[in-house]
């Protein structure tokens, strides 16, 4: 007889474990749908899966000092290379690890670059909810929330908490401003907001030596370490910016970096526009991020710089297709819509 009701028991809690497991699916589909498609500003899933498996030969990773000054199609055009930012607003350190393994799992690119600019960022805040929003559902978006705090976790269960107040709006939504399939995650700013002849000093960063700075290097060593194992060179980079961290505390980065296995080259081009010539008061949209104008030319020396690396492009890339990508972004980078 308690045979009988124990069974019963049992029986009666995997229906209700099902149940919940049903609804809290259906709910997260229902989050999805609401959410709205991102095309730009980083996160941009949606567009990257979308891209032909293997055909990525250099991945861009970081925050929005990547998404706003790399131009994948401006850099198949100098050198034939095949490109594709992942970056997500804010980005950090650990983030970038999620991402990376997640990209991984559709593309085996010949180079990654990471701008590490992220090592330097405090506990993030709401700028990542669309880094976390926007992944596929995986071990890694849970994962990824490690260093994420107040509530993301929630977000990434029941992104319908977010996206709930479009419930009314979603079948009267406008398409989305952009063609992410062809930005090929570059997010294009036109306007030109003049910067003062002499740079900033940034401030209320993570520190050397700090529990935080500690944390972004190990997550550093796991990009390195997974590029490793995967034959991928890893070049890590901090790009220009017109508000500075600190010399010491970069070179401090650096020397870390350098002496990662798996890291190829780590460099400082935070004062790079100076050698590019690029006008404080023409090729930027704020301190740390270029206008399309800017972008172009900082795109052109990366290509200079992959030419350098001896990377030979995927074969058979589709030329017509990036061709039309590079007249999207140069139409667009001048008269947004």
């Amino acid at each position: 007889m308690k045979q009988g009701k124990t069974r019963r028991l049992l029986y009666e809690l995997l229906i209700l474990a099902l149940t919940l497991i049903l609804l809290w699916a259906l709910l997260f589909q229902l989050g999805c749908w609401l959410m709205p498609q991102r095309t730009v500003y980083g996160a941009v899933w949606s567009s990257y899966l979308q891209e032909a498996k293997n055909s990525v030969d250099l991945l861009f990773l970081g925050s929005s000092r990547v998404y706003c000054d790399v131009i994948p199609a401006e850099l198949y055009a100098k050198t034939g290379v095949t490109s594709y930012v992942m970056a997500g607003p804010s980005q950090t350190t650990p983030l970038s690890y999620r991402y990376l393994r997640q990209c991984l799992r559709t593309q085996q690119p010949k180079y990654v670059l990471l701008e590490v600019s992220g090592a330097f960022f405090p506990d993030v805040g709401k700028d990542v909810k669309a880094n976390v929003c926007y992944m596929p559902l995986s071990l890694d978006r849970l994962l990824a929330l490690q260093s994420c705090r107040e509530g993301t976790l929630d977000l990434a269960l029941f992104p319908l908490q977010e996206f709930h107040y479009r419930i009314y709006d979603k079948l009267n939504e406008q398409p989305p401003q952009y063609d992410g399939t062809l930005l090929c995650g570059y997010t294009p700013l036109s306007e030109a907001k003049a910067q003062p002849a002499q740079r900033t000093l940034r401030t209320g960063g993570v520190q050397p030596g700090s529990e935080a700075w500690e944390e972004n290097l190990e997550y550093l060593s796991r990009i390195a370490a997974l590029c490793a194992e995967r034959g991928i060179p890893c070049v890590c980079f901090l790009a220009p910016m017109r508000d500075l961290y600190p010399d010491g505390e970069v070179e401090t980065l650096l020397e870390a970096l350098r002496a990662m296995p798996g890291v190829t080259a780590a460099e400082d081009w935070r004062r790079l526009d100076e050698a590019l010539s690029i006008d404080p008061a023409t090729g930027w949209y704020d301190n740390i991020h270029f206008n399309t104008d800017g972008a172009l030319v900082f795109t052109d020396f990366l290509a200079d710089y992959v030419k350098d690396l001896g990377l030979t492009p995927t074969p058979n890339a589709d030329a017509a297709l990036w061709q039309s990508r590079l007249d999207y972004v140069l139409a667009v980078g001048t008269n947004q819509p």
